[in-house]
């Protein structure tokens, strides 16, 4: 996996991430907060877990690693998760834009939010950030259904489609 790959990889990913939002902020606050007693509960939830995990990725990627992932209690509403999720994306692309190939396949250290340290390829953590946010974006998908709400089509064809 080259750079190149890597950065249509985060595109998509903003890509279908936007879409999981705009649906979620057609509905209720009642409906983004009902439990499905699935992954992180609600689709608020889901969501701040997902942008949790791609600003606790960008941060270790830039030499921090912290202890505390986000939970649903720490953003009031969709649009703010929207706007602090906008932040890291132009966080992100500014890394990627500075990135050499060199460095995409160096060895990265981290620490988990346990506190216990890992080494893989940058590359491979950028892979499983992209994974990572498919997971839950699927997981969305579902809760919307399950509401009875037709959900956007996330999948990376139709990305592929639209560009």
């Amino acid at each position: 996996m080259n750079l190149n790959d890597i950065r249509k990889l985060f595109d998509y990913t903003e890509y279908a991430n936007r879409l999981a939002l705009d649906a979620a902020e057609k509905l209720t606050g009642e409906q983004q907060r009902h439990d499905f007693k699935i992954s992180h509960g609600s689709i608020h939830g889901t969501l701040v877990h997902m942008a949790g995990a791609e600003w606790i990725w960008l941060e270790r990627w830039k030499g921090v690693s912290h202890s505390r992932i986000w939970v649903a209690d720490d953003f009031a509403s969709v649009p703010a998760l929207r706007a602090r999720w906008q932040e890291i994306e132009n966080e992100r692309r500014q890394l990627l834009e500075g990135l050499s190939e060199e460095k995409l396949h160096q060895e990265l250290s981290y620490k988990n939010i346990k506190g216990e340290p890992f080494t893989l390829p940058l590359v491979e953590q950028m892979q499983h950030v992209v994974n990572h946010a498919t997971l839950h974006r699927g997981q969305v998908v579902g809760m919307i259904r399950q509401l009875g709400v037709q959900p956007p089509a996330v999948d990376l064809l139709y990305y592929l489609i639209a560009r």
